[in-house]
């Protein structure tokens, strides 16, 4: 990492030493023009450099401009939008020069909120990646993709199980107590069910993420930043292209502790206790003999013989592997785990256009093994999307897009992380299989994970189907010029299965004294070790049907040249209707027949429910340029949602964005810089999704009872009880967001850069006050959730990337990013009298509370002169535990001397490097990322 960064650095070292050097021959004055190859119109704002130097000027409002170079000199000239040229000076006085558009800068153009917008004239924090940089990431689940390749984004990846691998995203770190989660946005549609994770890369056109006041234009769901995710269409007047990719590739786990084997752990075993029996001055001696002889008697008065448990004899066999029947030496990570575990994708696309129609097509499909050997985990996937976009008329165009995605996951009938514990718990000593092949003896409650990772203990199968369909209609207006009305609608669908059939498992045990009548082969006795004996089936569905309406009107013209101006009004509707059904049965006559009917009639169980959603909003923004020069931008949104009272159902949401141009005034003459911007922001965002003990909270009538049984006349009735007292005037968690950013590109576009300093104040945070009132009080726990909370989140991010080539035939980039995010609690209801060092507020989010070392007992002499009261935290001290400062002076060891850290675990800084090479067809990509803090 710090190989690459240091060249990048001594590359921009070079360049600045480069332009300070001048030639001393005689100076001329150049004269001349700029103009556009296409109109014949000056060009204003065109950087002139000498090249080698720092002597340069920039074009007036009508393309002219005045230079003073030698005759070998040669004239470097750059603009946002257009080729860059180099033309020797010669002995000419006057140059004039026409630049031809440079098609692929115009085209850099950036998805935001309902609309699209030229880099050049972007206010706000809008940080934006190609589909293409995400295909060179390996990761099955797309959210790993996105790690390290854009500021302010922090991925953090929480599991490596196949199916259940998908990371968590936040957009510049926590910001409140509660969701954190920013809005995902498909094709224009927000929060579609299936999410962004099991995407397909291939069919990713580009994500945009906004990150300050631009989200306000989705309101109620934007606090926490949002992700815009848009998909291929085809290309006009491209022939079909047929394309095949397939990836292949292997993972393992991270990191797999490094267990002890069987005579590491009997010695182990062996030394433990001596340590809080025998005193320090004999641990040597007793250590000896034990090793020897297996035991050891100490001559200090009323200590006595120790035996160890593990004889010598006993520990030389695990070592030597002599009797893998009495003495087996068990790697229980190595036993469960393969060393790769495979994972493909294999994808099918069609793709072209004619003057009228475009279209994209796209099959795939997935597979991912699990670490497991002989696994019941697995991932399939199998995915279709058909975009296609037609102009009707001159006036009229549609786009309707099409996605099926089955998801399959087979699971075992336990967790990974219960999986991983009893891995760990696992003791090297007992077999995980005998020698003849039957599972050995279990850990503990039956658990021997080497066959609980297999199909012997049932499955868990859960598939889902999802089916996307968007449709939108573009009418301009022929009578009103740059006026355009756009109807939008999506219908999403999604059917998902629980089938979890779990069946009693057999292990097998030896009494180490019954054989087999050869008198030489261990008799094993087996024995249902799972906590049932009975088969039991739990099936579950669930059907979610989401509709989305949209119309919006765009009016975008130019006046005079000079003044660009781009108003946008909308409305959308959206609405999400699901329900859940689930039934169990048990005391199934045999495992063979894994279905409901065949499942006993006693204990059985049936849940069921659904549920109604609706979202109404209201939306606009204006944008206003001069000559592109100076930026200005309003956003608002008025929003309603189904979470809150009737009283307070809608919120407006407003956001207003500055942005200068700075090297495109006529002043501005530093030859080596191309573009600079300056730009600020400043909006409110709302969140409904308002969440409280992971609960989102909903204001309807049953929210706040639950139901019971109780007998009445001694027949049991279904009653319905008050758990939790109402707050009808509950409301939006609001975000108020200030940043402030800088974009640059020097050196006739080699060296692009953005910095964003940024602040977030977060209020009416949803929290229940149960920490200034008493428990003696007996409603406490009946206190409803209030919108008190107060959360400050602040930091930077940073952006840079140099791009240049090597002849004519190698290209390269190398890209460094990163950013600070630090959040801290202003507000949350702590108990009145606590002592200071233990409070929340002033510290960052879920700050750890915990004890301060003071260092290790080392001996039963040094617990025996302890003078505090360690009897609240352990029952005996022993020698080997460690010491706690009293914080609070009152000789106890209790709660009362923990203290509130500064960290917590989310990390605070996140960073990425990226290398790109490419030479002809071949190309290298190399992603560095990580967090900490």
């Amino acid at each position: 990492m710090k190989h690459y960064y240091l060249n990048f650095k001594l590359v921009g070292l070079c360049m600045f030493a480069m332009l300070t050097f001048q030639f001393a021959n005689a100076q001329q004055v150049i004269t001349g023009a700029i103009t556009d190859s296409e109109t014949g119109e000056g060009l204003p704002g065109v950087n002139i450099l000498v090249k080698g130097t720092t002597t340069g000027t920039v074009t007036d409002l009508e393309g002219n401009y005045s230079v003073s170079a030698n005759e070998p000199d040669v004239l470097v000239i750059s603009s946002v939008g257009y080729r860059s040229q180099e033309i020797v000076v010669g002995n000419k006085s006057v140059i004039d020069i026409r630049l031809a558009e440079d098609i692929q800068a115009l085209q850099e153009i950036v998805v935001v909120g309902y609309g699209e917008q030229k880099k050049v004239t972007v206010t706000g924090a809008v940080s934006a990646v190609k589909g293409e940089k995400l295909l060179s990431s390996p990761a099955i689940d797309l959210t790993n993709s996105l790690s390290g390749r854009l500021p302010g984004l922090v991925v953090i990846q929480t599991s490596g199980e196949p199916g259940n691998d998908g990371a968590t995203i936040t957009i510049r770190g926590s910001n409140t107590l509660g969701n954190s989660s920013p809005l995902i946005v498909i094709d224009g549609i927000p929060d579609r069910d299936g999410g962004l994770g099991r995407l397909s890369p291939q069919d990713i056109e580009s994500i945009s993420v906004l990150k300050d006041a631009s989200a306000a234009i989705y309101g109620a769901r934007a606090a926490n930043g949002a992700l815009i995710v848009t998909t291929k269409y085809g290309k006009t007047r491209r022939k079909p292209e047929i394309t095949y990719e397939f990836n292949q590739g292997w993972a393992r786990p991270t990191k797999v502790p490094n267990m002890s084997n069987a005579s590491e752990y009997a010695n182990i075993m062996n030394q433990l206790p001596i340590y809080p029996t025998i005193p320090v001055n004999e641990w040597e001696t007793a250590w000896n003999s034990i090793q020897t002889t297996g035991t050891y008697t100490s001559p200090t008065p009323g200590i006595g013989t120790l035996n160890a448990n593990f004889s010598p004899e006993a520990v030389q066999k695990y070592a030597d592997g002599s009797d893998p029947w009495g003495f087996p030496d068990t790697d229980w990570f190595g036993d469960a785990f393969q060393d790769w575990a495979p994972q493909s994708r294999h994808n099918l696309m069609i793709s072209g256009g004619s003057e009228n129609v475009t279209y994209f097509g796209s099959l795939g499909y997935v597979s991912q093994d699990a670490y497991y050997k002989n696994s019941a985990n697995k991932y399939e996937q199998y995915n279709l999307r058909f975009n296609t976009d037609i102009k009707v008329s001159e006036w009229v165009s549609t786009k309707i897009g099409l996605m099926f995605r089955r998801e399959d996951r087979t699971f075992p009938t336990e967790s990974a992380g219960a999986i991983f514990r009893m891995l760990m718990r696992g003791r090297p000593t007992e077999p995980e299989v005998w020698p003849n092949g039957k599972p050995g003896p279990d850990i503990e409650n039956g658990q021997n994970p080497v066959v609980i990772t297999t199909n012997a203990t049932g499955y868990d199968k859960r598939p889902s189907d999802y089916v996307q369909t968007t449709g939108s209609i573009d009418i301009t207006q022929p009578w009103i010029d740059g006026l355009k009305l756009t109807l939008l609608g999506a219908v999403d669908y999604n059917n998902s299965r629980v089938k979890r059939f779990e069946t009693p498992w057999m292990l097998y045990f030896w009494d180490r004294l019954s054989y087999e009548p050869d008198g030489v082969t261990p008799l094993l006795e087996g024995a249902v070790r799972s906590n049932f004996t009975d088969p039991r089936l739990t099936q579950a569905a669930s059907n979610v049907l989401n509709t989305n309406l949209t119309a919006m009107l765009n009016y975008e013209r130019t006046f005079g040249q000079d003044h660009n101006l781009n108003v946008l009004a909308g409305v959308t509707k959206e609405k999400f209707t699901g329900e859940f059904f689930l039934a169990f049965r048990r005391n199934f006559i045999s495992p063979a027949v894994d279905q409901l009917f065949a499942g006993g009639s006693l204990q059985q169980n049936t849940d069921g429910s659904a549920y109604e959603r609706t979202r109404l909003g209201y939306y606009g923004r204006v944008q206003y340029n001069y000559q592109e020069k100076y930026l200005a931008e309003f956003i608002w949104r008025y929003d309603g949602s189904y979470i809150f009272p009737e009283s307070d159902r809608f919120g407006f949401f407003p956001g207003v964005l500055l942005g200068w141009n700075i090297s495109n005034e006529s002043f501005f003459n530093v030859g080596f810089v191309d573009y600079l911007k300056i730009r600020g922001s400043y909006g409110q965002m709302g969140n409904d999704q308002v969440f409280f003990n992971n609960e989102l909270q909903e204001y309807a009538f049953l929210s706040t009872y639950g139901f019971g049984e109780y007998p009445i006349n001694s027949v049991v009735e279904t009653t319905l009880g008050e758990s939790v007292l109402a707050n009808p005037s509950f409301t939006w968690e609001r975000a108020n967001n200030l940043n402030i950013g800088l974009d640059g590109t020097l050196f006739g576009g080699k060296l692009d850069f953005t910095f964003e300093y940024f602040y977030n104040k977060r209020d009416q945070i949803l929290i229940q006050k149960t920490g200034s009132t008493p428990a003696s009080s007996g409603i406490s726990t009946l206190l409803p959730p209030v919108n008190a909370g107060e959360v400050d989140n602040y930091g930077f991010e940073y952006f840079v990337q140099y791009n240049s080539s090597i002849g004519s035939e190698v290209q390269f980039s190398v890209g460094i990013n990163g950013g600070y995010a630090k959040n801290e609690v202003i507000f949350m209801d702590e108990i009145p009298g606590a002592p200071g060092y233990q409070l929340q507020e002033g510290k960052p989010i879920d700050a750890y509370l915990v004890y301060q070392s003071d260092g290790v007992f080392l001996s039963q002499e040094e617990i025996a002169s302890n003078t505090l009261d360690y009897s609240a935290v352990t029952a005996q001290l022993l020698p080997g535990d460690m010491k706690f400062k009293d914080v609070n002076g009152d000789g106890i060891i209790d709660g009362d001397d923990q203290i509130r850290l500064e960290e917590n675990a989310t990390p605070t800084f996140n960073f990425g490097s990226t290398i790109e090479l490419s030479w002809r067809n071949f190309s290298l990509d190399v992603l560095f990322q990580g967090a900490t803090g």
